[in-house]
This record gives structure tokens, C-alpha cells and sequence, in this order.
């Protein structure tokens, strides 16, 4: 990954924090890193866990739900097993998620779409 594209998607997991914490959402965890995988954000809104992948993208550059592949939501899924175990979380509300950030450079703002993905 070039370090343009790096820069870019720090930038765009700092500004869905704060958008989900402004939605009443509780950031419990950044960037955690398993064997199996990586978890962008892990969140908390009310009893339920929310484990986020972020994409961020330019308004038209595969700004869609597809720009989360089967692929990615199969690690996601397997890197959320590996944190609840590691972090003793139980059955509770578990939700993976995917956070989409728009940007459009033109028009100056970013815009955000949450997905569910289970």
C-alpha cells in the first residue's frame, strides 16, 4: 500500500470515529491486529459490540457496498472470534459492520454510510 493510500485511510478511520461518536457510539479500540486479521474500529452502543471495517473512498471510486469484498467480511468474522475470546466478551449484541466514507473534493464534504454485514 502506497503511503498516499496509508494517509488516506488513517484520515478516514479518524473521521469515522468521530462520526460514530457523535451517533452515541463508545470507541473501545483502534487498529487491533490478530494473526487472522485486522479490526479498524471496535465500538460500543449500549450492550452491543460493533466491529467496523472502514473504507474510505472518493465519491464515484467504487463508493459502494462492494468495496467491502466476501473476502474482507470472512476475515473480519474470523478476527472478531479471535478478539471476543482474547477480550472475554460473551454472547452478546455482536454486529461487524462496514463504515463507508465518502469523499468529494469537489463539493468539500464527506459523507458517511454504516452497513451491516452479518
Amino acid at each position: 500500500m502506497s503511503r498516499r493510500r496509508k494517509n488516506i485511510g488513517d484520515w478516514g478511520e479518524s473521521q469515522a470515529c468521530q462520526f460514530l461518536a457523535r451517533k452515541g457510539f463508545n470507541i473501545v479500540e483502534r487498529n487491533y491486529h490478530a494473526t487472522v486479521g485486522e479490526i479498524d474500529i471496535v465500538a460500543r452502543l449500549g450492550d452491543d459490540f460493533y466491529f467496523i471495517e472502514v473504507k474510505t473512498r472518493l465519491t464515484g471510486e467504487m463508493a459502494n457496498d462492494l468495496a467491502i469484498t466476501y473476502e474482507k467480511k470472512r476475515r473480519l468474522d474470523k478476527t472478531v472470534r479471535h478478539y471476543c475470546y482474547y477480550r472475554r466478551i460473551g454472547e452478546v449484541g455482536l454486529i461487524n459492520a462496514g463504515l463507508i466514507v465518502y469523499v468529494d473534493k469537489v463539493n468539500k464534504m464527506v459523507k458517511f454510510r454504516l452497513v451491516v454485514l452479518n
